[in-house]
């Protein structure tokens, strides 16, 4: 299992980030692996979602489900399908005019990756840590 943590202070309201979190079609706007995402109907606890992301100069889909929904406070996702087992959870609490936003992610990847289980941890907690700074970025900007 990987696991990958992180803590960031952004410069907005919680409900401006929760929104911008909870809005997933916006992911190919700050996550660097995503291509592109696809929502079926409203978010919330049980929303199913598709994305597709470039990984290792190859495209996969993965289909992803909300299984905690909060507004303001808390979001979590887990993959349904795709070569890597995954769950990412947004922690959000309010700081003054600011939040600060915990995540927390794990992966297991599948037999076919398991010989790259250190070179994919280290990637991902790279590319973890840049998106969630450029998420920063847009939000502090206002984009």
């Amino acid at each position: 299992m990987i696991r990958i943590e992180l803590a960031l202070e952004i410069g907005r309201p919680a409900e401006e980030v929760f929104d911008y979190l909870a809005d997933i079609e916006r992911l190919p706007m700050w996550q660097s692996s995503a291509v592109e995402t696809h929502v079926d109907g409203p978010m919330g606890v049980g929303a199913r979602f598709s994305e597709t992301r470039r990984l290792f100069g190859r495209e996969g889909r993965t289909e992803l489900e909300v299984t905690v929904f909060e507004p303001s406070r808390r979001l979590t996702l887990r993959s349904l399908s795709g070569p890597v087992r995954v769950s990412v959870d947004h922690e959000l609490e309010s700081q003054g005019d600011g939040t600060l936003l915990n995540v927390v992610a794990e992966a297991e990847p599948g037999p076919m990756l398991k010989l790259a289980r250190p070179l994919l941890a280290r990637q991902a907690e790279r590319e973890l840590r840049r998106d969630f700074e450029r998420l920063k970025e847009l939000l502090e900007r206002g984009s």
